[in-house]
């Protein structure tokens, strides 16, 4: 239900990005200087939308595969790679978890800001690091029990 929720979140930013840049790219043909926000929020925006979908593509079975190869192999053989793939997975968002919240928590406390064409805090921007990577943990999990399972 999260992971539904933040991938919803994630396509609304990605129609405002694609609305954003359209309307943009528009003012400038028309020689009319667009708001100087627009990319610095884009650039947001993208980190936001790949963090907050992540977990929900993964669940789905959306993310890239060498499926000519797994495809060839036997149940067996298959769900163990899948069970490598997925606790390789885990262990990468642990230290994606653990590294963006320290990182967020160290952002917050010494107050660092982006100063770009808007300033704004660091801290909520990196925020959704450690709160995709948690979801693409539990999901790996899921997926190691799933596969595991699978093997008996």
């Amino acid at each position: 239900m999260i992971m539904d929720g933040f991938a919803f979140l994630a396509g609304i930013l990605l129609l405002l990005v694609t609305f954003f840049v359209s309307y943009s790219v528009i003012l400038r043909y028309l020689h009319i200087k667009p708001p100087i926000w627009i990319l610095q929020y884009t650039e947001y925006a993208l980190l936001w939308i790949t963090f907050l979908g992540a977990a929900w593509l993964l669940r789905k079975g959306g993310h890239i595969r060498i499926d000519t190869v797994i495809t060839r192999l036997g149940p067996k053989t298959r769900s163990i790679i899948e069970v490598i793939i997925a606790v390789l997975g885990f262990v990468v968002c642990i230290i994606i978890f653990w590294f963006g919240t320290e990182k967020t928590l160290e952002f917050y406390k010494r107050g660092i800001l982006d100063v770009k064409a808007v300033i704004v805090p660091l801290y909520p921007l990196f925020l959704i690091i450690p709160l995709g990577g948690f979801m693409l943990m539990l999901q790996f999990g899921r997926n190691i029990y799933n596969h595991l399972k699978d093997l008996k």
